[in-house]
């Protein structure tokens, strides 16, 4: 019969201990007020990844791209740069017409490295030709950019 009381009272003081362990550490009840979530401007756009496209190619060979028919969202960057160790003059074309990529694209003014920059600006679908050595237009390869 005592073992049942001192079993009681040892469950009731624990039940006891841990209810003032809770209590005991809200001892700033005191309501915050909640934060409003910013609401994004939208005269900005996020920034979204940058595309970075690889083009290459050899003495005999088509120009070869690290990808191919992509896909921006408006404010985005398409990069293109030379693979490693091309120093060839490239030319870069895109005639007027539908898929003019100017019309889509905005190109920012160009790099030291080779690298060129373009903004994407409307929603349409542009292609861009790419020329190595700037005049072997049958090695050419075209790279078409859709602007969502």
């Amino acid at each position: 019969m005592k073992l049942i009381r001192s079993n009681r009272f040892i469950c009731f003081a624990i039940v006891l201990f841990l209810l003032s362990i809770l209590l005991g550490g809200c001892s700033s009840l005191n309501p915050i007020n909640p934060q409003t979530p910013a609401t994004p401007d939208p005269g900005k756009t996020t920034e979204a990844k940058d595309v970075i496209i690889t083009y290459n190619y050899s003495d005999t060979d088509k120009v070869q791209l690290s990808a191919n028919n992509i896909t921006l969202k408006v404010g985005q960057r398409l990069i293109l740069q030379p693979a490693q160790g091309l120093t060839k003059n490239t030319r870069f074309t895109s005639s007027g017409g539908p898929n003019f990529f100017g019309d889509y694209l905005q190109q920012e003014e160009q790099q030291p490295s080779g690298k060129i920059v373009f903004i994407a600006k409307s929603p349409g679908k542009g292609k861009l030709q790419i020329i190595p050595n700037t005049s072997d237009s049958d090695r050419a390869t075209d790279l078409w950019v859709t602007v969502q």
